[in-house]
């Protein structure tokens, strides 16, 4: 063979590989459609550009507490959440605001979620907003078709894929809580820390790093003892059915003030960034379980008395 041949062949396979390389990316990336919340990008259309947005398990759902199934779980635990830092960065995505850790955040400051049914130990990614344009809406799921204000979703990563990245390729790999938000008359001092600085991330691709201390833990309800728990999905393309939801029954607050903040927001498209929520998808027969005080002293109850109801057989 000729050294001109084998100059050209060897053109060829690298050509030929960066192809490869290419298509791999994008199979993986599940490519790069523009979507939104409004017009033909919007949830109804994700399907056309996103395959898996018309998958089977899809989120987020109507939660209809009377048909949940009791479940005996043990209480979600939450590790490092009561942390106060300044160190949380805010952003503004486009399609919404969410708060990160730094990339050198120290491993064992690193907050995490397990039990609560969780099969593993779980690692906090990120907490990021949904909204609408009034209190009357702006929660992705909704109970008994009601929507609440506001919905938070604290991700997390599934602590044996080592990553995010990586454990979006797995059926078990992300873990998401979500807590509604339910409009009130008073501020939630909680809140203060995000909303007092909103202003510095009005546009797309703005960041700014928080004044104030924040602690997770006062993102969060009260009383966790309650929750909804069923498998689903990312709520945006490409809606990867790689979750474990856990939506809390008990809502926190925020004042139509503090509500108004994120609505000043502007989106990718330039409009103002408001109901950046996908609508309830089909359950499709899956379960949704329910863990509550009740159920956990009624399971207890049970236990106790079975010993006794034995022995009066005898």
């Amino acid at each position: 063979m000729s050294s001109r041949h084998s100059t050209l062949l060897k053109d060829v396979f690298v050509v030929a590989s960066i192809l490869s390389l290419m298509v791999t990316g994008i199979l993986a990336s599940g490519g790069s459609h523009h979507w939104g919340y409004s017009g033909e990008d919007d949830p109804a259309h994700w399907y056309n550009f996103y395959d898996l947005c018309n998958g089977n398990k899809q989120s987020p759902i109507d939660i209809v507490p009377s048909s949940a199934k009791p479940q005996n779980f043990l209480p979600i635990h939450l590790g490092n959440y009561d942390t106060n830092g300044k160190s949380l960065t805010l952003i503004n995505n486009g399609h919404t605001v969410l708060l990160s850790l730094p990339k050198n955040y120290a491993d064992y400051r690193m907050p995490f979620v397990r039990d609560g049914g969780l099969t593993n130990q779980f690692i906090f990614a990120q907490v990021h907003f949904h909204w609408g344009a009034e209190g009357v809406r702006g929660s992705e799921h909704t109970v008994d078709n009601k929507h609440y204000a506001a919905e938070l979703h604290f991700v997390h990563y599934n602590k044996k894929y080592g990553s995010l990245g990586n454990a979006t390729s797995h059926p078990d790999g992300l873990a998401v809580l979500g807590v509604f938000v339910e409009e009130s008359k008073e501020d939630n001092p909680a809140l203060d820390p995000i909303t007092s600085v909103l202003d510095h991330v009005v546009h797309e691709g703005n960041e700014w790093v928080l004044n104030d201390t924040l602690s997770l833990r006062d993102l969060l309800p009260e009383s966790l003892s309650k929750f909804y728990r069923y498998m689903g999905s990312l709520t945006t393309p490409g809606c990867q059915e790689i979750v474990v939801w856990t939506v809390f029954a008990d809502p926190i607050t925020a004042s139509e003030h503090q509500l108004a903040e994120f609505r000043q927001l502007i989106s990718e498209d330039g409009d103002n960034l408001v109901n950046n929520y996908r609508p309830p998808q089909p359950l499709n027969g899956r379960t949704v379980h329910v863990r509550s005080a009740s159920a956990k002293m009624a399971a207890s109850l049970v236990a106790v008395l079975l010993p006794i109801v034995a022995l009066l057989a005898l």
